[in-house]
């Protein structure tokens, strides 16, 4: 019969618990070692995943393309000076001044108008129209009458002379406030005479006409852009005629030749 020793049995014992510490330990160490192994491949793996984050980022993988469409080249304007306004197109000009013919060597009030349009820079052309009114009494003093010696009207003669004449005029600016300018006509004139003598009572018209021609020279003050001031000197010159009233054949024949002044308002519109 056999008996179990106790010796063997308590180093049986220690033989296992051996065993099972040392297996313990190896599964400490592996779990360890896997530990450091991931650690060290999450710190290796960083800077990549960092490289290719930001390369992401900045360099897109994919590029939608974008549609190309044409631009015109913008030019910017030159800065220039304001330019001038441009003259207008139609003027019209009327005066009123005095005209003494040379042979009667009286003045005689004179009014006219020109219209005129725009052919160039400095030169316009039209027509003119005037009236010179002229008017001379044959008187007596009446004595015997207290103040201001009066006279009697015994006759009466009334003359106008009316030209009608196409133009040229040239102005030397058009930027400054003085405007010195000269223009020249020609055309036809005709002349009207009508006279009363009262003693008799008798009654006379008669008509002159002929071709003359004016021509004249001024200064013109600027007040507005389409509005000028002007004063000038003139002369008109023609012989004008009509049949003599006997059977003779013959033409009776009036010198108007004269000079004359006048102002008047350059109108442009």
């Amino acid at each position: 019969m056999l008996h179990r020793v106790r010796g063997s049995s308590v180093l049986s014992h220690g033989a296992r618990w051996l065993r099972s510490l040392a297996s313990w330990i190896s599964i400490a160490g592996g779990l360890l070692a896997a530990t450091c192994a991931s650690a060290a491949s999450t710190e290796w793996l960083a800077p990549s995943m960092n490289q290719a984050g930001s390369d992401s980022l900045t360099s897109p993988q994919v590029q939608r393309p974008i549609p190309t469409t044409t631009t015109l080249p913008t030019t910017t304007p030159a800065t220039t000076s304001p330019a001038m306004p441009k003259p207008k197109a139609n003027s019209i000009h009327l005066y009123g001044g005095l005209f003494a013919p040379i042979d009667v060597n009286a003045p005689s009030p004179t009014l006219g108008l020109r219209l005129g349009r725009r052919l160039g820079a400095h030169l316009q052309g039209g027509l003119l129209v005037d009236w010179t009114f002229e008017r001379k009494n044959l008187e007596q003093p009446i004595n015997g009458l207290p103040g201001l010696q009066p006279h009697l009207i015994l006759a009466r003669a009334e003359g106008s002379l009316v030209p009608a004449m196409a133009f040229f005029e040239v102005s030397l600016t058009e930027k400054r406030y003085l405007v010195p300018y000269a223009g020249i006509a020609t055309g036809y004139e005709w002349l009207f005479l009508h006279a009363n003598d009262y003693r008799t009572g008798e009654v006379a018209s008669t008509k002159y006409a002929n071709w003359a021609w004016q021509s004249w020279g001024g200064i013109g003050l600027r007040l507005d852009e389409g509005l000028r001031f002007d004063a000038e000197l003139f002369y008109n010159g023609g012989s004008l005629e009509r049949d003599a009233t006997d059977s003779s054949g013959l033409r009776e024949a009036v010198r108007v030749n004269g000079v004359g002044a006048r102002v008047g308002l350059d109108i442009s519109y």
